[in-house]
């Protein structure tokens, strides 16, 4: 499974809640898409993955009713798991819901699903030991609105209480578990109580995957134990198999939560009918899909307990318990075949079953208004320069002035194609799917992607040299009526007078500049005339990436310009260090058109406040989203000129700027661009 490399945070189709009777029918009727994420292929899981599809299948979900079902499995490996849990819920389009099998699973998707998709988790031991509370939910509670389950907390002490009317002379029990799943840590606590209350020493040794439960479960036969327990831990359930071959062949009995354990030599195996809860997990997302809100289903414990016998895996001294003979389903008593019973259980919770029982006949309910809308936001950009996390910054500052709160009150997205245009296009055409409110490219080449391909929806940009040159518009007044936003032109004019103050007979001077990028190009002609009306030559060397800077930088220095004015654009924002170290070996120094390029070492910038601009950008969506017609709008053009200077390098280069100038400038030292 290829993971996708982009974060969506926008799902129209769950932003409104649909309770009434019709819309229920409606709900119940259309198409969906569901993701099943589950940590491993062990059997508990792949059983109660299977009761889950059961139960929607009755419930006239399944795949014969136009339900797509998209299977997502990290065999064990946490970090895969996040990558598939973050491809989940950035998918495009987006899933209907998603269910997560396992406590590790339902951890990754709550921490990845920031849009808050409907969210249905299942085997999960202990939802408090992650955050999720039982009983209903309520406003301010740890468990997110948009997620419903239910608790599966192994029966230890029924467990254990059946091992010890078995083999009352049994004193020491041995287990593995893992201490960084939560799940496994509550087991634990149950078992220390249920041992306390019985007389039997319990001895523990941790294993964080299978080769080091294998290692663990040896030490502990080493020091005597006379019973093993496989209690719910993922990697001790995968390793049962070698677990138990050890302990059999050590002479020590094992005991199970995990009834379908039996099969594989283990004495009892009292704990969760794992196709139960499955089907329950089922049940769940059957109401969520019938138009039932996930808040309003309470969390609680429910644990469908089932028994499987294994008599040629007791050990010496273990009596067979008619009582408990009776519970069992199956038992396994060799030479002679398997015993098995049908043991009637319930299979869904009695809320859940109310909940289902509730849910409104067609023409018997009410409309209920529809939830406040709340606006997407996608934010893109051709790269993560240090220019663009000055404007972003302010864009977002500025959004938290205007009262916009992501997940609250709007949803926001940000892309990065980290320079490459496949990946834009993949991005834009991502977002085209997706139908945000608004579309907010920062730099250029992100601009001229989306309006090439995004006509229908408001477009406002932020950090763009030239909207004329990108092909937004005739000029900053006459442009596409989809499209406005904040330019990042530069002072030319002052760069001039600066760099005359500083360097006496300035005759000749040099760039890098993207032949690329059509902001690249813009800005460097434009650069080169108002240099031509001064009587400054300009030097220019073409680099469109950041790996072609090193020898484009060293062949500049080595051109006998005077000093390095650097223009400003993606690739040499990205490596502005770069062109700093060549041009200290040549003993030139480095003005910038961009203040973050102080922090790389530039003597100079002189440089709007990409901050500002990136408020500007801000107030310009409020307005759109507030109903304003971006072809209303001017591009925004900001003339305020930021002077930063750094004291230590002019003076490294001999440059003394008259008072009256250096009055004017900021002070900032290299490396962190603080103030002096």
């Amino acid at each position: 499974m290829a993971a996708a490399a982009v974060l969506v945070l926008s799902d129209k189709s769950n932003s409104r809640q649909r309770n009434d009777a019709a819309g229920i029918a409606a709900e119940a009727a259309r198409p969906r898409r569901i993701a099943v994420i589950q940590i491993s292929s062990i059997d508990a899981m792949n059983v109660g993955r299977d009761g889950m599809l059961e139960r929607l299948n009755s419930a006239g979900f399944g795949k014969d009713a136009g339900t797509t079902f998209d299977f997502f499995n990290a065999e064990g490996d946490i970090g895969t798991l996040g990558q598939m849990a973050a491809a989940v819920c950035s998918a495009s389009p987006s899933y209907d819901m998603v269910v997560s099998l396992s406590t590790v699973a339902t951890q990754a998707v709550i921490r990845a699903n920031k849009r808050a998709l409907p969210h249905v988790f299942g085997l999960v031991a202990s939802p408090p030991a992650i955050g999720i509370p039982l009983g209903p939910w309520s406003e301010g509670s740890t468990r997110p609105a948009n997620v419903a389950g239910f608790g599966t907390l192994q029966p230890a002490e029924i467990l254990l209480g059946a091992m010890h009317d078995a083999a009352p002379h049994i004193k020491t029990i041995g287990c593995v578990w893992n201490p960084a799943e939560p799940n496994a840590e509550a087991s634990v606590k149950l078992g220390r109580q249920a041992c306390a209350k019985l007389g039997v020493e319990l001895l523990e040794a941790n294993g964080a995957n299978v080769s080091e439960v294998s290692t663990a479960t040896d030490v502990l036969l080493s020091r005597g134990i006379e019973c093993f327990w496989i209690l719910a831990d993922t990697n001790v359930i995968a390793a049962a198999s070698t677990v138990v071959d050890r302990c059999r062949k050590a002479g020590v009995p094992v005991i199970t939560n995990f009834p379908a354990m039996a099969k594989l030599g283990a004495a009892i195996n009292f704990g969760a009918d794992y196709r139960a809860m499955g089907i329950s997990t089922g049940a769940i997302a059957e109401l969520i899909l019938r138009g039932t809100r996930p808040q309003d289903i309470p969390c609680e414990n429910f644990v469908p307990v089932g028994l499987q016998l294994n008599y040629d895996g007791f050990g010496i001294g273990w009596a067979h318990i008619p009582a408990l003979a009776k519970q069992a389903e199956m038992i396994y008593d060799e030479p002679a075949p398997p015993l098995t019973r049908v043991i009637e259980r319930p299979m869904i919770p009695e809320s859940v079953e109310a909940l289902l029982a509730a849910l409104p006949a067609a023409g018997s309910a009410s409309k209920t208004p529809a939830a406040p809308r709340i606006p997407t936001i996608a934010v893109l950009t051709y790269n993560r320069t240090p220019n663009f996390e000055e404007s972003y910054r302010g864009f977002l500052a500025e959004l938290a002035v205007l009262g916009y709160v992501d997940g609250k009150n709007c949803y926001l997205s940000l892309r990065d194609a980290q320079l490459d245009v496949g990946t834009l296009g993949t991005i834009i055409a991502a977002i085209d799917e997706e139908e945000p409110d608004v579309v907010v490219p920062f730099t250029t080449p992100a601009l001229q992607a989306v309006v090439r391909r995004i006509t229908d929806r408001p477009v406002v940009f932020c950090m763009i040299a030239s909207g004329v040159a990108s092909g937004a518009g005739k000029s900053n007044t006459d442009h596409l009526p989809n499209v406005t936003g904040a330019l990042i032109t530069f002072d030319w004019d002052y760069m001039i007078r600066v760099g005359k103050a500083a360097i006496p007979n300035l005759r000749r001077v040099g760039t890098v500049f993207a032949p690329g990028e059509v902001n690249s190009v813009f800005s460097r002609a434009e650069w080169e005339t108002a240099l031509a009306a001064a009587g400054i030559e300009l030097v220019s060397v073409g680099a469109d990436r950041p790996t072609e800077l090193p020898e484009a930088a060293e062949g500049l220095a080595t051109q006998g310009v005077q000093a390095i004015m650097q223009i400003s654009d993606s690739s040499s924002s990205t490596g502005f260090g770069t062109i700093v170290k060549a041009a200290d070996r040549a003993d030139i120094p480095v003005f910038a058109f961009a203040p973050g390029a102080m922090k790389s070492g530039a003597t100079i910038a002189v440089s709007r406040d990409f901050e500002e601009v990136g408020r500007i950008s801000a107030r310009l969506m409020d307005k759109v989203l507030r109903g304003e017609s971006p072809g209303n709008l001017p591009f925004a053009d900001p003339q305020e000129t930021v002077f930063l200077v750094n004291p230590e390098r002019m003076k490294q280069f001999g440059i003394v700027l008259p008072k009256d100038m250096l009055d004017t400038a900021r002070a900032v030292t290299e490396g962190d661009g603080a103030s002096k």
